[in-house]
């Protein structure tokens, strides 16, 4: 059987007595001497020392010397030992810090110092254990005789990390050597400018993602109705202010004349409650008005919209709601009580309605109004308030009407249908 051995530059299999590939041509001879020679001259300059043993600290040690080492290999054990460190190290920092950082943006509207420098410190962090991983990658291929650019591979979708796995698991081959390029005078890494150039290049594209998704998570945290029960409350309130409002307005007819009959849709503008609540906050109220409301819409579908009251608070004190670019400050909130029957099935959203007042303010439903919309089956019956933060309020009297829009729709496979579709306005005056 013939015995065969690998060239030492393009790493094809080539008779064990081939002085010349036959495949690159490269003379095999020369570097065998080569190799003899330094071999020698390792022998006679120094004592031999046996290896280290491959272990998580060796390979630590070795990954942080050779961060930005590609032209070299590294063995299969001293690659899956540094993995763990990289693995173990980066969820530490992720527990310590990323969690940190994560959760608030260091430059929202204004820097906040401490974040700034805990998330740069994060991003190097994080860069620095990546480019140590990619470069070991890079090096456990050469060791298995592949090229780098295997690591294309990678970004197939679910195959891709499959196969990188697979290659990384390889055993050592000979012909991987053909990789190996030292420098006459290997110079660390830590001294090289342009190693240090990528590396803050690295952390500040990677602290700018980082602020982003930050920002995004401040956004929604603060958008977000983070429990159902804080509705039940909400619902809960509404009943007991329409309590209070028919206690007043028996009283007042028992005592009033006829001629005070206008005061029957209205109630007395003191309150037994000082607070709301809206979502999960509780905003103090300073004055407030209540209106009985007569409207009523059963012209489509045979399902029926009714508003039964509306109540203007004055609150006590400028309230801030929204973040980020939709942050805004607000005095006034109108709460609309709104009652549906569903003649058929439909999806109806009053709780994405548009409010506008006679002072001219234009105002979007408050997320944290009552859940009590959406997808209704034929013959449900359901109702909640709706909720409207007003930026400008002097005087409960103030507003004098609203208007009110929202959408309704239903599903059909008619096209010639016209009628699936529906916007709702409805104009109150409120004396």
């Amino acid at each position: 059987m013939n015995e065969t051995k690998f060239c030492i530059n393009c790493g094809k299999e080539i008779p064990e007595n081939a002085t010349f590939c036959s495949f690159c041509g490269a003379d095999q001879k020369t570097a065998a001497t080569a190799e003899t020679q330094t071999d020698g001259n390792t022998t006679t300059g120094k004592q031999s020392t046996p290896p280290e043993h491959d272990n998580m600290w060796t390979a630590l040690k070795l990954g942080m010397k050779q961060t930005f080492t590609w032209s070299q290999r590294i063995t299969r054990p001293q690659y899956w030992w540094l993995y763990l460190d990289l693995m173990l190290i980066a969820l530490i920092l992720t527990f310590t810090l990323g969690l940190k950082v994560y959760s608030f943006p260091a430059f929202a509207a204004h820097v906040n110092v401490l974040q700034a420098v805990l998330l740069l410190i994060y991003s190097a962090l994080m860069c620095w254990i990546s480019v140590m991983q990619f470069t070991a990658g890079a090096r456990r291929l050469h060791d298995s005789n592949r090229s780098a650019h295997y690591l294309w591979f990678s970004l197939i979708p679910i195959v891709g990390p499959i196969l990188i796995i697979v290659f990384m698991c390889q055993r050592s081959k000979p012909a991987g050597e053909r990789f190996d390029r030292f420098a006459s005078q290997p110079k660390p890494w830590t001294h090289k400018w342009w190693t240090w150039c990528l590396l803050v290049l690295f952390t500040l594209l990677y602290a700018g993602s980082v602020n982003i998704i930050a920002r995004d998570n401040a956004v929604d945290s603060a958008l977000t109705t983070t429990s159902n029960s804080d509705s039940t409350s909400d619902s809960d309130d509404s009943y007991a202010d329409s309590d209070s409002y028919d206690d007043s307005d028996s009283d007042s007819t028992d005592t009033d004349s006829d001629t005070d009959s206008d005061t029957d849709s209205e109630s007395d503008s003191s309150s037994d409650t000082d607070s709301i609540t809206v979502g999960d906050d509780d905003i103090d109220i300073s004055d407030q008005k209540t209106y009985n409301t007569s409207y009523s819409d059963s012209s489509w579908t045979g399902s029926t919209f009714k508003i039964d009251k509306v109540t203007v608070y004055k609150t006590d004190g400028a309230y801030t709601i929204g973040s980020g670019s939709d942050k805004r400050d607000f005095n006034g909130v109108v709460k609309v009580h709104m009652s549906i029957h569903a003649g058929r099935d439909i999806s109806a959203y009053p709780t994405q309605a548009k409010l506008s007042t006679n002072d001219g303010q234009q105002v979007d439903a408050d997320m944290d109004s009552d859940d009590f919309d959406g997808d209704l089956n034929s013959g449900t019956d359901t109702d909640g308030n709706l909720y409207f933060e007003l930026s400008k309020l002097s005087s409960v009297k103030d507003i004098t009407s609203i208007r009110l829009k929202w959408d309704a729709s239903y599903d059909t496979d008619d096209y010639d249908d016209d009628n699936d579709f529906k916007t709702y306005d409805a104009t109150l005056n409120l004396n």
